[in-house]
C-alpha cells in the first residue's frame, strides 16, 4: 500500500491518521481489510481518506491465491460450483482456498486476513457490512450470483433466469399440457419473480390463461414442495404437470405423486431447476433448466482476472444463457397420445 499524488501534494498514511486520530498502523489494517479495528474505528479512517484524498492500492498478485466463499456448507449447488472452480485455477497453478459464512461469523474476517490476489462469493444476499468491508478492503470481488439478487455495484455471473422459467413451460405445452402448476421459491428473490414471468409468458404465447389457483410459493426444499402438490392435486382443478423452482422442490412433488398412486410423467409431468448430480439419477431421470454451474464457476475466475488486471468503477455482469435438459419426468398429457418426436 502507499499514497498516490492527488494534484500538486502527495497525501500520506501519516495525514489520515492524524486526521482520524489513530496510529498508522491502525490506518493499514483498515485500507487492507484486517481484523482488529472497530466498526467505528474503520468509519473515521475511511472518513479522512475521504475528506484527504488519500489514495491507496491494495497489492494483489494476479497470480496469487483465490478465496471461495460459500453461503451453504450443505448446498446441491457446491460440488458442480467447485469443479468449475478448480479446473481453471489447476490450470493456472493458483492455490485456491474454501470457506463457508453459515455457521462462521468469522469468516470475512479470515478472508481478509488471508490476503488473496481475489475473492469470488457465492452469496445471497451479500449483506450490506460485507458489501462497505470488501470495498474498503480493496479486494477484487466477483458475485457468483445463483438467484439474481447481486447488489448493482459489484461484478457479478449470473443466469438467464427468465428464460429457464419460459423453457419449462414451453416444453410442457408443446407437449400438450394445459393445466401446468407451478411450484416456485420465495417470491422476494428476484430469480423466482423472473421464472415466474418466463412461466407466465410460456403460458400466454400458448393461449392459455394463467390460473392462480395452480400457483405455491414455498421454500426451496423437497418438503414444502410436496406438501404443496398433494394441496394442487387435491383441487378439482388437477394440474396434469409441474414447473419446480429447483430440482429439490421437484423430487418433493415426485415423491407426492408416488404417495397417490399417480405415475410420473404417465399421469403427471414434472420439470425441475437447476439439474444438480442427482438429476440424472433419479427415478424417474429429471427433466430440467440447467443452470451451467461450472461455466458459471470458471467464467467468474476469468472476470475476477479481468477486474484486477484492469481495476473499473463500472462493474461487470455477465448472464450465462441456461438450456432445458429433456430426461424421463415429462410426457404428453393421459390420453394426449403418444410421445412426440
Amino acid at each position: 500500500m502507499n499514497g498516490r499524488t492527488t494534484g500538486r501534494t502527495a497525501v500520506r498514511m501519516t495525514t489520515v491518521a492524524e486526521l482520524a486520530n489513530v496510529s498508522q498502523s491502525a490506518v493499514s489494517k483498515v485500507l487492507n481489510g484486517r481484523p482488529g479495528p472497530s466498526p467505528a474505528l474503520r468509519q473515521r479512517v475511511m472518513d479522512a481518506v475521504a475528506a484527504t484524498g488519500y489514495q491507496w492500492h491494495r497489492r494483489a498478485p494476479r497470480h496469487g491465491s483465490v478465496g471461495v466463499v460459500f453461503g451453504s456448507v450443505g448446498s446441491a449447488l457446491n460440488a458442480p460450483l467447485l469443479r468449475g472452480f478448480s479446473a481453471v485455477l489447476r490450470a493456472a497453478g493458483r492455490p485456491l482456498t474454501v470457506s463457508h459464512a453459515d455457521g462462521d461469523p468469522d469468516w470475512l474476517e479470515q478472508l481478509l486476513a488471508h490476503r488473496p490476489a481475489g475473492a469470488v462469493c457465492v452469496l445471497s444476499p451479500v449483506p450490506p457490512e460485507v458489501r462497505r468491508r470488501l470495498a474498503e478492503a480493496g479486494l477484487p470481488t466477483v458475485i457468483l450470483d445463483t438467484i439474481g439478487d447481486a447488489p448493482a455495484e459489484m461484478n457479478a455471473v449470473g443466469a438467464t433466469q427468465w428464460r429457464g422459467g419460459a423453457l419449462a413451460a414451453q416444453h410442457l405445452t408443446g407437449l400438450g399440457h394445459r393445466r401446468i402448476a407451478l411450484i416456485t421459491g420465495p417470491l422476494d428473490l428476484v430469480c423466482c419473480r423472473a421464472r415466474f414471468g418466463g412461466y407466465l409468458s410460456a403460458l400466454r404465447e400458448a393461449n392459455i390463461r394463467p390460473d392462480r389457483a395452480l400457483i405455491r410459493s414455498v421454500r426451496f426444499q423437497a418438503e414444502p414442495a410436496r406438501r404443496a402438490a398433494h394441496a394442487l392435486l387435491d383441487d378439482c382443478r388437477t394440474p396434469t404437470s409441474f414447473v419446480t423452482g429447483n430440482d429439490l422442490q421437484a423430487f418433493g412433488v415426485i415423491e407426492a405423486c408416488a404417495e397417490r398412486g399417480l405415475r410420473v410423467p404417465e399421469d403427471v409431468s414434472v420439470v425441475g431447476f437447476d439439474d444438480v448430480d442427482a438429476a440424472r439419477s433419479s427415478a424417474p431421470a429429471l427433466t430440467t433448466v440447467r443452470q451451467p454451474f461450472e461455466e458459471m464457476a470458471a467464467e467468474s475466475i476469468r472476470v475476477l482476472g479481468a477486474v484486477t488486471d484492469n481495476p473499473s468503477p463500472d462493474p461487470v455482469r455477465l448472464d450465462m444463457s441456461v438450456d432445458l435438459v429433456v430426461r424421463k419426468s415429462t410426457g404428453p398429457p393421459a390420453g394426449h397420445g403418444g410421445r412426440p418426436e
